[in-house]
């Protein structure tokens, strides 16, 4: 298991009794069901800004340009050995 850190978060009542029962349903510990949560919500976040930039660097392959100028290489001239 990697370093952990303890860290002090404020919960409203529900939630800590909602994440509570979860934790008891999952038979995880409280504090490692909020590791879960916490890092699927990185990961989520990770995912959504290489999406983000995915969809950028379309438009600017789309646009033309640049990156399609690649496309007119044709690999036996490209390789001359």
């Amino acid at each position: 298991m990697s370093d952990l850190v303890r860290t002090q978060v404020l919960l409203e009542k529900k939630q800590r009794d909602e994440l509570n029962e979860i934790a008891r349903k999952d038979g995880k510990s409280f504090s490692e069901l909020v590791r879960d949560i916490l890092n699927a919500a990185l990961r989520q976040r990770l995912y959504n800004d290489m999406q983000l930039a995915a969809e950028q660097l379309r438009d600017s392959y789309e646009a033309g340009g640049e990156l399609t100028d690649l496309n007119s290489l044709d690999g036996e001239d490209f390789i001359n050995v």
